[in-house]
């Protein structure tokens, strides 16, 4: 076969049927296509016949400034992008995932687009798996500075670290102005079953509703159909690869957009008539999860300079005794304790059992039915904005929806 250059749409036989693809990569005897399905096939390159280039796909761009208005529309959105698989696709001549965040990308792609005027953020693009607080920090700046100017605001976010992200934000703004929606998606958008597209337009309409409080907008389903809005602090990615991953733990969604409407729970926060964030965050806070093989030594180690632990305990909130003298010296020390369950659903209740009242005693606090996630962040935030002798009054405080009075036990994808 004579050289084709990578990225160069080919038509070529395989097992007696001809296909159309790109080339994506050849190495070692071997062929990449991306076939026009979507889906690639690797084979050896001597399995091919007849194989002859048609042209080469451009390359996608980006913007090329950092920041710029897309007038379409009259309902006005700030659009933040972060990274993920949601703001991505594959350059068939490099063979690396670029952003494609452009007009011509966002025209074609997004059929409600002529109703919004898009106020465009790029910022560094970051895999979710490589955030950190800092990153929340700036994110939550971005966001507050884009409200002044516009109804609401999408961030484009890798689906991984998602509710992570959801919750600090959640955390660090005390009042919204405006909605902030964080949409995601499971697959690419050059993918056939790409996710990304219903998930923009809904988070687009969300983002112009009126209700204050950060959600996650993804699919309900795996149908394309509907896109569930779920509160920040209450969300939890459930499956690594469905395209309804996402799930409201122990309640309903607070939102839902269907045949082009949306609708708001009465149960989502209000509109402020101002944003006010706090963008402090405490990083030195633990998150331990208890196993029968966790020693006192391991539980030392970690804990050693951390003003708080939380603590994932088994079934209603519970420890081996073998770990007490560490909690013992750490609450001694003036720092904190908390416990949540390793459960997916249901809440801490450390009255039932002998084990639990012991902890108790010890000084650790129980944190109902909070994500041991949320539970983590919302330590970095109220140590961080609140003086230390109120730390165990406002982690019992329900600040932002992150413990519900009445659970139910959801269906796990």
């Amino acid at each position: 076969m004579n050289k084709i250059e990578n990225g160069t749409m080919v038509d070529f036989t395989y097992k007696n049927t001809k296909m159309k693809g790109v080339l994506v990569s050849s190495s070692e005897g071997n062929l990449n296509i991306k076939l026009m399905s979507g889906y690639n096939l690797l084979v050896p390159e001597n399995s091919i016949t007849d194989i002859k280039p048609l042209k080469t796909i451009a390359q996608t761009g980006g913007f090329e400034e950092k920041d710029l208005i897309f007038e379409h529309g009259p309902k006005k959105v700030a659009f933040i992008g972060t990274g993920g698989t949601i703001a991505s696709r594959v350059d068939y001549i490099t063979g690396a995932v670029k952003p494609v965040l452009n007009p011509g990308f966002l025209r074609e792609s997004v059929a409600n687009l002529s109703k919004f005027t898009l106020d465009i953020s790029l910022l560094e693009p970051v895999l979710s798996e490589n955030i950190t607080p800092n990153d929340w920090i700036l994110f939550a700046k971005t966001v507050k500075d884009k409200l002044s100017k516009n109804h609401g605001a999408v961030i484009l976010h890798g689906t991984d670290t998602m509710s992570y992200t959801a919750s600090a934000l959640s955390f660090m703004f005390q009042n919204l102005s405006g909605p902030v929606v964080m949409i995601g998606s499971q697959r690419s958008s050059d993918r056939p079953s790409s996710d990304a597209f219903l998930n923009l337009e809904a988070g687009l309409e969300f983002a112009a509703s009126n209700f204050g409080e950060v959600g996650i907008a993804m699919h309900q389903n795996t149908s394309d159909n509907a896109v569930a809005l779920h509160r920040g602090v209450r969300a939890r990615k459930m499956h690594s690869s469905r395209r309804d991953a996402f799930r409201s733990i122990g309640g309903n969604p607070i939102g839902k957009y269907e045949n082009g409407s949306v609708t708001i729970s009465h149960e989502a926060r209000a509109l402020s008539d101002e944003t006010v964030l706090l963008d402090k965050l405490e990083t030195s806070v633990a998150l331990i999860y208890f196993h029968p093989g966790l020693t006192a030594e391991d539980l030392a180690a970690v804990t050693e300079k951390k003003r708080a632990t939380v603590i994932m305990g088994t079934g209603l909130g519970h420890t081996g005794t073998r770990l007490y003298p560490v909690i013992r010296d750490i609450v001694g020390r003036g720092d904190h304790v908390l416990m949540t369950t390793q459960c997916l659903f249901g809440s801490v209740n450390m009255n039932v059992y002998s084990t639990g009242r012991e902890l108790l005693k010890l000084g650790v606090i129980p944190l109902s039915n909070m994500l041991p996630e949320v539970a983590m962040i919302k330590s970095m935030h109220v140590l961080a904005n609140y003086p230390d002798g109120e730390f165990s009054k406002v982690m019992l405080s329900n600040l932002r929806g992150e413990t519900v009075d009445r659970e139910f036990l959801g269906e796990v994808p």
